[in-house]
């Protein structure tokens, strides 16, 4: 989805970049990358950004309309207050036809969905324990939009038409450091129908009527 999304010469923004980016690998393509996070002390560690602005993203963005060629999300979703409003400023940032690609928490997946229920101190445990994540890292998640039918209809809404959506079994990521649990929870997950594993990968095209 990035390579087709990110043309020569791109000026990109990454919502939501924390430490490290999977943008790193596409910057022979990419004039400008800017970052922004309401973690400043992360974003400002991220060494692969040529400008890092610390903001919420609930709140409007500190750029010009048709600013970008591509707006890159990597688990932010799960944690807005208010998606259509998030979206919206999506939209109003790129530039016409520009990419918006995003990865998020399904939770149309069952332990996704208990997940929701966890009181945060118990999640910090499961992916300190699970996946290695250290406290800092670990944020209170909304999941206000993370159902398939609700990311359609908070995308269209903001005047996103859908390009390509998959979902990926990656709950074996919380079982990496227990011996066993990964190849249990890989097994488990795969067995489900496609649209209730736990990761939606997605690309949007913003159309303007």
């Amino acid at each position: 989805m990035l390579q087709r999304a990110i043309p020569p010469g791109a000026t990109v923004l990454e919502a939501g970049c924390g430490r490290t980016t999977r943008l790193a690998d596409h910057r022979d393509r990419i004039a400008r990358l800017v970052g922004i996070d309401l973690d400043g002390a992360a974003g400002r560690e991220n060494a692969s950004l040529d400008e890092f602005i610390e903001t919420d993203l609930s709140g409007p963005l500190p750029f010009d309309d048709a600013s970008f060629d591509l707006v890159y999300s990597n688990f932010v979703v799960e944690h807005l207050d208010d998606p259509a409003r998030t979206f919206g400023e999506f939209h109003r940032v790129l530039r016409p036809d520009g990419w918006l690609v995003l990865l998020t928490s399904n939770r149309s997946n069952p332990l996704m969905a208990a997940a929701r229920a966890m009181p945060q101190r118990l999640r910090v445990l499961v992916k300190r324990g699970g996946a290695g994540a250290v406290e800092r890292d670990v944020f209170p998640a909304r999941y206000r939009a993370n159902t398939p039918a609700a990311l359609e209809a908070a995308t269209s809404a903001a005047g996103f038409t859908a390009d390509s959506v998959a979902y990926v079994a990656t709950l074996h990521r919380y079982g990496a450091r227990v011996p066993g649990a990964a190849h249990v929870l890989r097994w488990a997950e795969r067995a489900l129908p496609e649209q209730r594993r736990s990761t939606i990968v997605a690309a949007y095209r913003a159309s303007y009527r």
